[in-house]
């Protein structure tokens, strides 16, 4: 019998180690596969908006699934090679040639690693064209784009897939290196211990680090911004490697340091499981290090979808009127009457109609775009600085019902409810605004601020500022002004009927009717155009569908129709849900992976431990309990860090938006604890299965 039919007869006799190991390398480059075909495909890169914090996270966390797929494979073929040591062994002490065996050993395991990967590859493809077909279906109008695959996306992940293959031949090489027999023989009772003791004062270092390291790298960045001006610099987010180092020197603690106390019984009757936790400790650290890295990205990708969701709705909510438009005097835009006939095609009914007259007049204001070399913000006074739009107080009162009386040479901010200054923006900004037509500037000082959603353009600051001024006021900027065309704001509400279609048919009549001058994009500034001319970079970039009222836009006169807003609300909503999920699917998927192959490591690498306990007496029940203590280690600790480290995380974040926690944030923050129990659930039932498997593997 040659010997790779004796070879191939000890594969036979092995078939459950091969079934892991061969499951664990399809599987992650499955989960990679199709995360980046999904990722690279047009219709994902043109559903999230460009450089928008949706598309940072994503890619953010499928870094950390990426890892720690290749990390779980890594483990894997650890544990396939325990599980080979033993007839490798036997191979060299019957005098085989280590060459041989080695050129055996990298042939199978290159070969099972590429038909793998093949298997990986085609399997993610058909999972991310499924998941491209359902994403089609709920972007429906909301973008021109389809699912396809890309180049990029076949060669992201067949280089991720070459990555793992060459990963693991230097890991088999690497394990071929053993000077002598017995080291190869001894593989399956290698232990790692930990040869560090450490106190009490440790574990508390670790947890300083921790905390601070999140609350510096988070935190202090916004804080000393909005203190002093300062801009610290992306450097501060090195602070989230000291919460790793924090984090490492926990679970260091949670492995090393066992003490008698005030119940020493205790301590007496684990001191095996201490012991045998210690043996293996470093092979813990890293286990658990990399599983709770992998549930708070999974978790923090769960927490998108709420968070995501609770904006969504509670932005749709500040609004007053169903309907606002505004556009500029030569716009053939439809008129009250035909909106009126429109609306009874529809059996809409049409209520509350009201317009007014805005100004567009060039005002000064605060430059605070640029630092200086120390990182300071620079603030520089303009005395023409944006173009702001105006009202007049009486007509401020006819469209909000709202009592205005700004004193003559003041003005009203127009803002959200809850808006607040920050570090680039002033509510007092604004002194003076330009009267082109008699070339002579009128002085205005800030009054105060007056809050209707409705009439609230962009974020309401710098060129998107609207202004009340009194009556006078008005007339006077009126007759001193011509630069720039004259605006109409429209608001009205409707009842009854289709008031989605109606909705649709008139915001693609707007579309059509608008003039030249409104087809700019939101960051447009018309004074700032006229200043650089052709070099002004917010020209000619605007986005808008007149025949697609759901496709997000980049218009600055794109009217707000809340039927509108809240059917391509919902739409979105569903693509942002299917997608984190999935990312969220990933990680907790790489996670329960890692975690069952490392609890098979441990039965694996116990197992000698477990046949001297039974030759001393030890019963089954004894053993069992023995085990399901060292694998709850494995899953217990990194579950509650992971879980509550990120739950308190995400409550962070909401609360650091504006400083304050909002009913609908309060909500959310319930909603996180709903994902925690979930996560929680579900690592018990990995643990469950982890644990039933382990028992099998020792015969218990």
């Amino acid at each position: 019998m040659s010997l790779k039919q004796v070879w191939k007869r000890s594969k036979d006799k092995n078939k459950s180690a091969y079934r892991q190991f061969c499951f664990c390398i399809s599987f992650a480059v499955l989960l990679i596969t199709s995360y980046i075909m999904m990722l690279e495909s047009p219709l994902i890169q043109q559903t999230l908006p460009e450089g928008g914090d949706s598309r940072k996270q994503v890619y953010m966390i499928f870094v950390l699934a990426a890892a720690g797929c290749v990390i779980f494979t890594v483990y894997a073929a650890s544990l396939f090679l325990r599980y080979k040591s033993r007839e490798i062994g036997v191979f060299l002490a019957l005098g085989t040639e280590k060459g041989k065996v080695k050129a055996l050993l990298l042939r199978e395991i290159s070969g099972y690693t590429a038909a793998m990967i093949g298997a990986g590859l085609v399997a993610g493809c058909l999972v991310s064209l499924c998941l491209g077909i359902l994403f089609e279906h709920l972007v429906k109008g909301l973008s021109e784009y389809s699912f396809a695959f890309t180049g990029i996306g076949f060669g992201a992940s067949l280089l991720y897939g070459l990555f793992i293959l060459a990963m693991l031949l230097i890991l088999s090489a690497h394990f071929m290196k053993r000077s002598n027999i017995m080291d190869i023989l001894n593989e399956q009772r290698k232990q790692e211990p930990l040869k560090k003791m450490v106190s009490p004062p440790y574990l508390i270092g670790g947890i300083l680090l921790f905390a601070g390291g999140l609350l510096l790298a988070f935190v202090m960045p916004a804080a000393v911004a909005k203190m002093t001006g300062h801009y610290m610099g992306a450097w501060t987010n090195l602070f989230y490697l000291t919460a790793l180092a924090g984090l490492y020197r926990i679970m260091v603690y949670s492995i090393s340091c066992h003490r008698k106390g005030r119940r020493p019984q205790k301590y007496y009757n684990n001191l095996i499981s201490y012991g045998m936790l210690k043996f293996q400790g470093s092979s813990f650290v890293r286990n658990m290090l990399v599983v709770t890295l992998l549930l708070a990205g999974g978790i923090f990708a769960a927490f998108y979808v709420p968070i995501n969701g609770q904006e969504n709705s509670s932005s749709l909510a500040r609004y007053e009127s169903m309907y606002s438009m505004f556009y500029t005097g030569d716009a053939a835009v439809p008129s009250q009457k035909e909106i009126a006939n429109l609306a009874q095609t529809y059996g809409v009914e049409l209520q509350q109609y009201r317009k007014a007259q805005v100004l567009q007049v060039v005002g000064s204001g605060v430059n605070r775009d640029d630092v200086d070399e120390k990182g300071n913000l620079k603030e520089v006074y303009e005395k023409q600085h944006a173009l702001y739009e105006i009202f007049s107080a009486g007509d401020y009162e006819k469209l909000t019902g709202q009592k205005a009386e700004p004193q003559p040479g003041t003005y009203y901010l127009i803002q959200s409810p809850g808006a607040q200054e920050d570090l680039f923006f002033r509510f007092d900004d604004i002194d003076s605004l330009y009267l082109d037509k008699w070339e002579k500037f009128m002085p205005l000082a800030y009054g105060k601020t007056v809050t209707y959603q409705s009439l609230v353009q962009g974020w309401g600051f710098d060129h998107q500022a609207r202004l009340v001024v009194s009556d006078a006021d008005f007339q006077k900027i009126k007759e001193g002004t011509e630069a720039f065309p004259r605006e109409t704001q429209v608001l009205f509400n409707s009842k009854g009927g289709d008031s989605l279609a109606f909705a649709e048919e008139l915001y693609l009549r707007f579309g059509q009717g608008c003039s030249a001058d409104m087809k700019v994009c939101n960051g447009y500034d018309a004074w700032q155009h006229k200043l650089q001319g052709n070099e002004y970079d917010y020209a000619g970039k605007v986005r808008y569908d007149p025949a697609n009222s759901v496709k997000e836009a980049d218009w600055q006169y794109e009217p707000l129709f809340l039927p509108l807003k809240e059917a391509g609300g919902m739409k979105r909503y569903a693509v942002y849900l299917l997608l984190f999920v999935y990312v969220s699917i990933i990680c907790l998927a790489a996670a329960g992976v890692i975690s069952y192959s490392r609890s098979q490591s441990i039965a694996l690498g116990s197992s000698q431990v477990f046949s001297d306990l039974e030759k001393l007496g030890a019963d089954a029940a004894y053993q069992r309990k023995l085990l399901a203590k060292q694998l709850k280690k494995v899953f217990l600790l990194p579950t509650l860090l992971g879980g509550f480290g990120m739950t308190a995380f995400g409550c962070l974040m909401l609360k650091t938006n504006d400083g304050v926690l909002s009913a609908g944030e309060i909500k959310t923050i319930g909603i996180f604890f709903v994902i925690l129990l979930a996560v929680m659930a579900y690592q018990y039932g990995i643990y469950r299965f982890s644990r039933k498997k382990a028992q099998s593997l020792l015969g218990l």
